[in-house]
């Protein structure tokens, strides 16, 4: 697929980790950690589209607080999604790198749930006129 923008490029691909997410979690046997991992990459690529939409160069980092931060220099109303940005934090190096994390259905269940209210407020933020 091509892109116009690097806007559209990640809008689309936090589209499709939101999407795995919720494959893993209906999967007859949900695949919790993998599903909280895409969460966190959903949502991590969304607000880099948010920066992308209003030309602020985003650095390549997987902190979502940190990226969270950066989007509240130009829409304050980002600072209501710290809570959630923490919890996801967390998912981004302790699924990849240890079986020894074990999350359960309704951490899945929330992560999700961030994930998607995030990705459609950055939606929303930035609609073409």
């Amino acid at each position: 697929m091509v892109f116009k923008d690097e806007y559209s490029e990640l809008v689309f691909i936090a589209e499709e980790d939101l999407e795995s997410a919720k494959i893993l979690a209906n999967h007859y046997k949900p695949k919790i950690e993998i599903a909280c991992y895409h969460c966190q990459q959903s949502v991590e690529k969304a607000l880099k589209a948010f920066l992308s939409y209003h030309n602020v160069k985003f650095r390549y980092i997987h902190d979502l607080e940190d990226l969270c931060n950066d989007c509240q220099k130009i829409d304050m109303s980002f600072s209501t999604l710290q809570k959630e940005c923490k919890m996801l934090n967390k998912y981004v190096t302790q699924t990849r790198y240890s079986r020894n994390y074990l999350l359960t259905e309704h951490q899945m269940n929330q992560a999700i749930k961030f994930a998607e209210k995030i990705l459609n407020i950055v939606k929303e933020k930035t609609k073409k006129d």
